[in-house]
């Protein structure tokens, strides 16, 4: 029986993936044609796309780069030192990579200028504007990774070093303890910053002038892409594009898997509350990391609330909350925001009805492969992975592509199109939470079970859910958050449809000319209603988060 639900979530979860994104394939080929080198010849010749891949891994690697420096030190203070309201502190830390990628941008944008103009008349003003948008929205991986194992470590073995040659100074500790045992987990960190660095889209698209990245790029040409006679270059530069994404993605998604699969705590280990000393000097990182965490989430709720004031000065702002009210009765080109929080809620719902019962077999399949045969199990764990690979547009292009393919009248259904593209990118969320939690599992009480006759289902119900309680809230507000604030599949998919979601809504309201005084608070009094509900999400799974994992999340 376990063994068939597993063989059918395998199939389910490659009919969801496979199916669409082989239907999208084969229509843009139809235009295309069968030719890689012509694919990604395409993205130089076509002024669309030019430099658009060099400008796409340089700000990716600088983004990591600057994401390991800015987060190591923030790990280490909260690893290695104790602290008042420990758990607060954390999760205020971690807030950035649970916010919508859409709220950071709208929250940056009130920062760096009144309505993100100045940031547009300087491009070394905007390229690190994006670069330290992109650590911000990131450091909390390098939290993730690195905190757990430097709280755990037995400070006994740093006192032996000190005895030794080669642990006598601070230097020769740190390369001969510190950077080899930190540098797996630092990696396994620094990949997934790179992936999601190199698929950013709504940071790019607010922030950057006139540079566009694989993923931004793709995004701006799908309304005409697998059209025949149309616009047909602009397929050679989806197909291009998204060839030379897979391709580097999938190789960082595939390291990360073997990083996180072969790190075992070979160490000695001690209780966090051994490891932890007292050390005032660490409130010079901790405080200046909690001002750089909330400022662009205080800055979208200040921004909902300050006015242009369009008197004979024009410079000037007042304070009121005619944005919100424009915000919540709508407009004739805009939807109540009523009406995008359930339209977003009810795609979270129909997502979550999916992805966690998938996501969480697919983890207990690759858990009893990896007893039976390594080498399948470590092919299912990066198939899982296969969505971050393909980034949100080209999920939602694929999603588009293959609905029309398949069934014309299920684009206006509202379940096809969103509901399908965020399943597609929440499940292997869901893996990589459950599988940590799976494997932890003590084997001695499910054997006990069966010694004193319980049936499958009911070592399931009376065993297993209870000890993966915690992780299972976790995955489920974590799918709902995720659903709630999709932006990149949902700009593809949804903005064919009637049914306006929170991050469009706020992209719709951004995007409208800055000669209404009302478009950008409007645009940020809506960033603040999904900023609230994803944070008061975040913020009751922070209490179920079992630390010791070291996952991701």
């Amino acid at each position: 029986m376990r063994r068939l639900a597993s063989a059918f979530a395998v199939m389910l979860y490659s009919m969801l993936i496979l199916i669409p994104i082989g239907l999208a394939t084969q229509r843009l080929i139809l235009v295309t044609g069968p030719n890689p080198y012509d694919w990604t010849k395409s993205l130089s010749e076509n002024y669309i796309s030019q430099n658009v891949l060099e400008f796409t891994l340089v700000q990716a690697v600088s983004s990591t780069l600057l994401t390991i420096i800015i987060s190591l030190p923030i790990a280490w203070s909260l690893g290695r030192h104790r602290w008042p309201f420990e758990s607060l502190i954390r999760t205020v830390l971690t807030l950035p990579f649970v916010i919508p990628s859409i709220i950071a941008a709208m929250g940056i944008l009130t920062i760096v200028g009144p309505y993100g103009l100045d940031i547009r008349t300087n491009e070394n003003t905007w390229w690190w504007t994006l670069i330290i948008s992109h650590a911000w929205f990131n450091m909390a991986l390098i939290i993730r990774f690195c905190e757990p194992l430097l709280s755990k470590l037995d400070p006994a073995l740093e006192e032996q070093l000190r005895l030794l040659p080669h642990g006598r100074t601070r230097a020769s500790r740190l390369k001969n303890l510190w950077v080899p045992l930190l540098l797996p987990s630092v990696v396994a960190a620094a990949c997934m910053t790179f992936v999601f660095s190199f698929t950013s889209f709504a940071l790019v698209r607010w922030i950057t002038v006139r540079d566009n990245t694989l993923e931004s790029v793709m995004a701006e040409v799908s309304s005409s892409a697998g059209i025949q006679g149309y616009m047909e270059p602009t397929s050679d530069i989806v197909m291009g594009a998204s060839l030379i994404q897979f391709t580097i993605l999938l190789t960082s998604l595939w390291l990360t898997s073997v990083i996180q699969r072969d790190r075992k705590a070979i160490l000695p280990q001690a209780r966090p509350e051994h490891v932890r000393k007292p050390n005032s000097r660490g409130w010079l990182v901790i405080v200046p990391a909690l001002i750089f965490a909330v400022l662009p989430l205080i800055s979208v709720v200040i921004g909902s609330f300050r006015i242009r004031d369009l008197g004979e000065s024009g410079g000037g702002f007042r304070w009121g909350t005619d944005g919100w009210n424009q915000a919540y009765h709508g407009s004739f080109s805009f939807a109540p925001m009523s009406e995008a929080i359930l339209n977003s809620l009810g795609y979270a719902t129909i997502t979550i009805l999916v992805a966690l019962p998938l996501g969480y077999a697919l983890a207990t399949t690759i858990n009893d492969l990896e007893k039976r045969s390594p080498n399948l199990a470590r092919l299912l764990d990066v198939f899982t992975m296969l969505p971050f690979a393909l980034s949100a547009a080209m999920v939602g292009l694929g999603v588009l592509l293959g609905i029309i393919k398949l069934d014309v009248s299920s684009a206006y259904q509202f379940w096809a199109l969103p509901s399908l593209a965020h399943i597609m990118l929440t499940t292997p969320f869901v893996v990589r939470i459950m599988l940590p939690a799976i494997r932890s599992l003590d084997n001695s009480y499910d054997e006990n079970a069966r010694v004193l006759g319980m049936g499958e289902f009911s070592r399931f119900v009376k065993i297993k859910i209870p000890l993966l309680k915690g992780s299972i809230i976790i995955s489920s507000i974590f799918v709902i958050a995720m659903s709630l604030g999709e932006f990149g599949a949902s700009f593809i998919v949804a903005k064919n449809s009637d049914w306006t979601t929170l991050p469009l809504l706020i992209d719709a309201w951004r995007a409208k000319p800055m000669k209404d005084p009302l478009s950008a608070p409007a645009s940020n009094a809506v960033a603040t209603v999904l900023m609230l509900i994803t944070m008061g999400l975040f913020m009751f799974a922070e209490r179920f988060r079992n630390n010791r994992d070291g996952g991701m999340f």
